[in-house]
């Protein structure tokens, strides 16, 4: 037997207005949601997102019952794909009979519990952004005609997050974005405004790497101010995988008193998952659903938790989920 293990990864779900207002989603959001995909021919449920295709499977399995979806990834042809015999090392290109015929790698989304809440795993060697099934699903739901677009926001360490949003300030933000990743068009006061006006003026395939550091006197309060805020921004919008900030705080002489520097995104709560599967066999669906929901179990043991929406939600949404009337699901 070959063991598998994989990370599962905990999110809210929130959707964000015209003036870019935070809002919860109702209780029943993903349950109508998978009710919705579970009727929508493939068109309706079908987008495409940074020229890569991409659709979606409602699945309401008996066991275990985990009803959730399952986005797939469409691998181009132009990928040259091959297949390889292990027996003989005879390569050839991994042809098939029907011309519509693609290999995809899914990603599954299981809602549990309030607020929205997802559980996300990937059996694939690279699992799909959580950013990226945040606009493909804006996309096929046709929020932007509701006037809103859709988000997963991690699950962090409340006393984490806490730290972030009580300090005085911080005096260093370090971020990486990867190349062909969108920059939130609002937002992030000096610290958003450097991240769009830099990648305004970047090479496509470059990846940038923003540093803000200041000097042993720590800067004015403003400045310290506005780098925290601009974390808030980079964890909240989760446009980055790779960011750190050293806070900093008044201790009751007045002085500043710099933290240690921490990886903001290290601080997501994850699960690290193990299941089974035959040597040279695929991986049944129950057995990742079955590994995904001991996730779930373990998350919900861990006390009480917030997601990110925490930091500024105001209210709830209500939108309909329903086909268009030309029958493209928008």
């Amino acid at each position: 037997m070959a063991t598998i293990q994989k990370t599962v990864r905990f999110y809210d779900t929130v959707l964000i207005d015209e003036k870019d207002v935070r809002k919860s989603v109702e209780p029943d959001f993903w349950s109508s949601v998978i009710d919705a995909f579970a009727t929508w021919d493939l068109k309706a449920r079908s987008g495409k997102v940074f020229e890569v295709d991409y659709f979606v499977r409602s699945v309401s399995p008996m066991r275990p019952a985990l009803p959730h979806l399952q986005i797939e990834r469409i691998r181009d042809l132009a990928e040259q794909l091959n297949r390889s015999n292990l027996a003989n090392g005879d390569v050839e290109p991994l042809d098939f009979d029907d011309p519509d015929d693609r290999v995809s790698e899914p990603t599954f989304v299981v809602p549990f519990g309030a607020h929205g809440r997802v559980a996300v795993m990937s059996p694939a060697v690279q699992g799909t952004r959580s950013e990226t099934i945040s606009r493909w699903l804006t996309l096929v739901l046709g929020l932007v005609a509701k006037g809103y677009s859709l988000e997963l926001v991690p699950v962090v360490d409340p006393d984490v997050l806490k730290k972030i949003m009580d300090a005085e300030g911080a005096v260093m933000l370090e971020v990486h974005v990867d190349a062909g990743v969108a920059v939130p068009a609002t937002g992030g006061g000096p610290v958003g405004d450097a991240f769009r006006n830099a990648q305004h003026q970047s090479l496509d395939e470059a990846r940038m790497v923003f540093r803000w550091s200041l000097d042993r006197s720590g800067g004015t309060k403003p400045v310290r101010d506005a780098l925290r805020k601009g974390a808030l921004w980079v964890v909240r919008n989760t446009f980055s995988s790779n960011a750190k900030v050293k806070l900093a705080d008044i201790d009751n002489e007045g002085r500043l008193v710099r933290d240690e520097a921490r990886s903001i995104f290290k601080d997501r709560i994850t699960k690290n998952v193990t299941f089974q599967t035959a040597a040279g066999q695929r991986a049944t669906d129950e057995a990742i659903l079955t590994a995904v929901g001991k996730a779930i179990t373990e998350f919900t043991r861990g006390g009480s938790t917030i997601g990110l929406q925490a930091a500024g939600t105001t209210g709830t949404a209500r939108i309909s989920i329903e086909r268009g009337k030309d029958g493209d699901g928008r």
